[in-house]
């Protein structure tokens, strides 16, 4: 049987390794909604509160307030990430992914994992 209080130490220590987000151009999008996702193990059919009390606690500014004008329209974390997507996954940020994409090249010793992993 696993301590509940070592449980409660690790995700908490998870929780703070987080990255805030706040809506700014230079924050990133699809890293902020993974680290989330593998912190509360959600699929796009969750529904668990704990989810969206997690992403509150870190959004700060700008992204914090647009969250709680939204929070009514959450029901699943699909609905959040779709509707956090559409906010803050500017096409400028879509062009910057694909042109690292675009000239990103498997160096000669490195393993196929790390190079899938980066890009």
């Amino acid at each position: 049987m696993i301590d509940k209080t070592l449980l409660i130490t690790a995700r908490k220590a998870r929780f703070d390794e987080l990255p805030n987000f706040s809506g700014r151009p230079s924050d990133d999008v699809e890293h902020f909604l993974k680290s989330i996702k593998n912190i509360v193990k959600a699929n796009n059919e969750s529904d668990n509160p704990e989810i969206f009390e997690i992403v509150r606690g870190k959004l700060i500014q700008s992204a914090g307030l647009w969250f709680d004008n939204n929070e009514q329209y959450f029901k699943k974390w699909s609905d959040f990430e779709t509707a956090f997507r559409n906010r803050y996954f500017s096409t400028t940020m879509m062009h910057t992914k694909f042109d690292k994409l675009q000239q990103r090249k498997q160096l000669h010793d490195e393993p196929i994992t790390s190079y899938f992993d980066d890009v």
